[in-house]
Parts: C-alpha cells; structure tokens; sequence
C-alpha cells in the first residue's frame, strides 16, 4: 500500500503553448524586414519593434490575443484590456547566442517559430533560486528534479510564458528565425484598499 496519499504541485511555472501556421504574405514580410545587430555575438533584431502596429501582422496578433485571454482564465487574472506593448523578429546566425534574460515590465512574453529550422532549443530557468541547493543524484530527469527545461524550435510553434521568467538560446545550428512580443494586462492591481493596489 503506498504511504503518499497524494503529490500536490505548488507555486507552479506555467509556459503554454499554441500553433500558428504563417500564410506567405507573413513569411515575405518576416524574410524581407530590415535588422539591426544588438552587440557581437547576439541575435539580431528588427529595427521595427512594434509589428503588432502593421496589417500583415494582424492575423497573429488576434491568436496572440486570444492565447493570451486563455491564459488569464487560467491564471485565474480579472482584465480590462491585454495590450501588447512590443513584437519584434529575432535573427540568428550560425553559433549566435542570447543569454539569459527576462522581460521587465510585461506579465507575459512568447516566442514564435514561422520557419523550419535545425533544432536550436529555447531554455527557461528555475526562478527558485534555493530549489538548488541539494541536488540529488537523479535516476532521470524531470520538470520536478531540473532547474533547467528547454523546447524544441519546431516550426509554427508558440510559447507563452511569464515575463518575469529568465530564458537563454544556446548557439545557434544555423541561421534561426523568431518573433518575440510582450504583453501588459490592462486593469486592476492588488486588492483594493491594500496600499498595495494600482490601476494600469
């Protein structure tokens, strides 16, 4: 007879994921947007970061909306308005890298692969930052025993996760193409009368 009644996850990370397929009117503008390199060894990014803003775009935006959406019932989050604050495209060539890195400001952020590409993963880590402190020799690994996770970059997939959320990109297999955005929730903050409370 087993002795644990029952396994209770707690204070859970959640990275949800959803499909879009690029119609080729998507994919000419994604291939034919203007870049700017951020620093040596670094993934390039567009110059124009606000392509929630253009038409060829807006097909996307409405699944990210929607994902979004779904996420906040899931999460359990009151909303006035889901804005999404910056979208922009990420370019890397062979052995580029991104290091760790959040996205301040933002509740979630996501990630986005119209192309196919040779498997470079996306890495998310442990925000616990004490869940480290013993590590036991493990039998096999789990999202219960890493402090690391990472995901495939197959094509027309899509992650959405929490903001505050660190993530890294190894060194890339060949040139990886990605679209990046944030998004703010639009409302009430705190409960009310806690001095703690805003509206944004």
């Amino acid at each position: 007879m087993a002795n644990v009644k029952k396994h209770i996850d707690i204070f859970a990370t959640t990275i949800s994921e959803f499909e879009y397929v690029a119609d080729e009117d998507l994919k000419k503008e994604i291939l034919n947007s203007e870049f700017e390199q951020i620093k040596k060894s670094h993934t390039s990014t567009s110059n124009d970061i606000n392509l929630q803003n253009k038409n060829q775009y807006k097909g996307f935006v409405t699944k990210i909306i929607d994902t979004a959406k779904e996420m906040c019932d899931f999460y359990g989050y009151e909303y006035d308005e889901l804005e999404i604050t910056n979208m922009w495209i990420n370019i890397s060539q062979k052995n580029d890298t991104h290091m760790p890195h959040n996205h301040s400001n933002n509740i979630f952020s996501g990630v986005w692969y119209p192309f196919k590409n040779k498997i470079t993963p996306i890495f998310f880590y442990d925000p616990r930052n004490v869940a480290s402190f013993w590590q036991p020799r493990r039998k096999k690994f789990n999202v219960i025993n890493s402090n690391m996770i990472s995901y495939e970059n197959k094509q027309h997939l899509g992650l959405m996760f929490p903001s505050w959320l660190y993530h890294s990109v190894p060194p890339s297999d060949e040139t990886r193409i990605s679209l990046s955005w944030n998004i703010i929730i639009r409302g009430k903050y705190g409960e009310p009368n806690s001095l703690q409370n805003a509206s944004i």
